[in-house]
């Protein structure tokens, strides 16, 4: 079953590139964990995503839209916390 967290509404500027910079480190270090109230998402991004981008002007609107999507290897292959040793 499935998990979702999902924010909508008005915020500062400000606010808004903070959670972006929280979400671009998340991506770098390879988790992406999203909790509104007692709602939590954890994300595992494979090494391949789907990226789209667009950006557009109507009268006294602009809009700007970022969208990465991934799948996870069905094949079993995945990051494993894994240690061997002697």
């Amino acid at each position: 079953m499935g998990s979702k967290v999902e924010i909508e509404g008005a915020m500062g500027l400000n606010q808004a590139i903070s959670y972006l910079e929280d979400v671009l480190n998340s991506l770098k270090g390879g988790t992406i964990r999203v909790e509104a109230g007692t709602d939590i998402v954890v994300l595992r991004p494979s090494q391949a995503v789907d990226f789209s981008m667009s950006a557009s002007q109507k009268k006294d609107k602009e809009k700007f839209s970022l969208k990465i999507s991934w799948k996870q290897p069905k094949d079993g292959l995945q990051d494993r916390d894994l240690k061997i040793g002697s």
